[in-house]
């Protein structure tokens, strides 16, 4: 519990950063510590960050910057660094974090009990551009940008989509372009792809998809989070790794008043952390990807020796962009490549980790089958249990909840104009994210027009999928025990309201569904209950 009251006032002010790295330089040597960080607005710059961002904004880095920046180990800038810290509460209500230049707001690494409420995190110049479309051609189109987006010719632009003012949502399909001029101060020219007439519409663009997210939890113990905001991250909102608890209340990652955009890729992701993990009462908006994902990776087996072995995460993105790897006595799964059928159980005797070389030698309490080559290992301690009730997800892409973890229960939440299906339990062998689910309860829900667009509409489900992403998905068995109940799906002419597949003891009651050419789709799966749902259909 903490006893000391400290006031970010108390510290030097040389500039923003310099005192808040002083405030918590105390607080690193001071446990039981609550540091008040009175309301306005600090600006976080770092010289680094300011260069990186730069670089990438005038096209140093190609169209995509993610090649360059999402890569393991690099290098890059912290803002508030929590590193080290024990019982730390910090206090921020009224505080905006302004960060000049790329990089990761808030570290949270090695850390036990730390809580964080009130602050917001914004950039000075936001990782993205909204403009108007005043002109175009057959093969052109020109966007007038706001503003508060400077833009130059070589501007990276891996994601365009239009912004319908009439739905208040991104339109259905986005597109890229093959090239851009400036011919006006602020009025980019595009050339190639374009959706049909765009004249007097609103575009957005993205400048970046994953970099550092704003909020990073590491190898952290009872981590929690109330009534933050994240408006704006070139990058993903929060990316928790090998952290347990993880508690996060009234949580914001939305737009700023005025924008449409938040969020550059995902709100949240999740990977190898376990015990409990929940969100309650929080709103997300505007991101370009899940609203959240839940998983652990496949590993790849290298020079099986009996029961000794090499794993490494390949083929994946690695969110955290540091080593994953499994802790002694953590029970690790055996998973056909084929289908991503478990197939049994062993036991991490000893692990000898090789972060330059990315990847772990480890000793299993028995030997693995000669041809490991055909098999993933999956970590199936480091699944956490899931909770995310009393949430608002609305007008983003792809899904808002990936489920690749076991117990878990979605519950009172309103979806809304996600673009892809609403609720997603998946293995995915070809992101190489994993596992299967068990024990899940998704109820008294509402999915209001979701599955509209291009990103992330899975089978053509609009509510709910269930299903494998693996090479041969007949297996009917994978995903267990699940329960979903009481919601309302409204489609928008969808092929699916649920679509369920790989899975065994499934019941769906109860659920209103509307808007959906067949409301319940089941494939490959078994001991499934469909009853007492009601089912509208569209009037001819």
């Amino acid at each position: 519990m903490t006893t000391n009251i400290v006031n970010l006032n108390d510290f030097c002010r040389q500039d923003d950063l310099s005192t808040f790295r002083e405030a918590l330089k105390y607080c690193r040597e001071n446990p039981h510590t609550t540091l008040i960080i009175p309301p306005g607005k600090y600006v976080i710059r770092d010289e680094a960050a300011v260069t990186l961002m730069n670089a990438a904004m005038n096209g140093e880095m190609g169209n995509n910057p993610q090649e360059h920046i999402f890569t393991h180990y690099f290098p890059y800038s912290r803002g508030l660094d929590f590193s080290g810290c024990k019982d730390i509460t910090v206090e921020g209500y009224g505080a905006w974090i302004l960060c000049d230049g790329w990089m990761e707001p808030v570290t949270l690494e090695n850390c036990k009990d730390i809580t964080i409420k009130g602050i917001t995190i914004d950039y000075l110049r936001k990782p993205y551009s909204i403009g108007t479309v005043i002109n175009e051609g057959e093969e052109f189109y020109d966007v007038s940008f706001d503003g508060k987006y400077p833009v130059n010719s070589n501007i990276p632009t891996p994601r365009i989509y239009a912004y319908s003012r009439e739905k208040a949502r991104f339109s259905d399909e986005g597109w890229d372009c093959d090239k851009k001029e400036l011919v006006g101060s602020r009025t980019l020219r595009f050339y190639g792809e374009k959706p049909g007439v765009l004249k007097g519409e609103r575009v957005c663009v993205w400048h970046s998809f994953h970099f550092r997210p704003a909020v990073f939890i590491n190898e952290a113990l009872n981590t929690s989070l109330f009534e933050v905001t994240i408006h704006s991250q070139p990058g993903m909102g929060i990316v928790g790794h090998r952290s347990e608890n993880i508690h996060v209340k009234r949580l914001r990652i939305v737009p700023e008043a005025g924008e449409y955009m938040s969020t550059n890729t995902d709100a949240t992701h999740f990977t190898s952390c376990k015990g409990e993990l929940t969100f309650k009462d929080c709103q997300f908006e505007g991101h370009g990807d899940d609203a959240i994902n839940v998983h652990n990776y496949y590993y790849n087996i290298k020079n099986n020796r009996g029961n000794t072995c090499e794993i490494t995460v390949e083929d994946a993105d690695a969110h955290a962009q540091v080593l994953d790897y499994p802790d002694v006595s953590d029970t690790l799964e055996l998973v056909q490549i084929e289908t991503l059928a478990p197939v049994r159980e062993y036991k991490v005797v000893s692990v000898d980790n090789l972060k330059d070389q990315w990847k772990s030698k480890i000793v299993l309490d028995e030997a693995l089958p000669d041809d490991s080559s055909q098999y993933y290992l999956i970590n199936v301690t480091r699944l956490p249990e899931l909770k995310f009730v009393g949430c608002h997800v609305r007008n983003h892409l792809a899904r808002a909840v990936l489920i690749k973890t076991r117990n878990v229960l979605v519950e009172g939440c309103t979806f809304e104009n996600s673009m892809g299906t609403a609720i997603h339990l998946a293995a995915e062998g070809g992101w190489h994210e994993g596992a299967t689910s068990a024990n899940v309860v998704i109820r008294n829900n509402r999915m209001l027009g979701c599955g509209h667009g291009n990103q992330g509409r899975i089978m053509g489900a609009s509510g709910i999928c269930v299903n494998i992403d693996a090479e041969n998905t007949d297996t009917s068995d994978l995903h267990k025990n699940l329960l979903i109940e009481n919601n309302i799906i409204q489609g928008e002419n969808a092929a699916q309201g649920i679509y369920i597949s790989s899975a065994r003891d499934v019941t769906i009651r109860f659920n209103e569904i509307s808007g959906c050419v067949e409301p319940v789709k089941v494939l490959n799966a078994s001991n499934v209950i469909v009853t007492d749902n009601h089912i509208i259909y569209a009037s001819l």
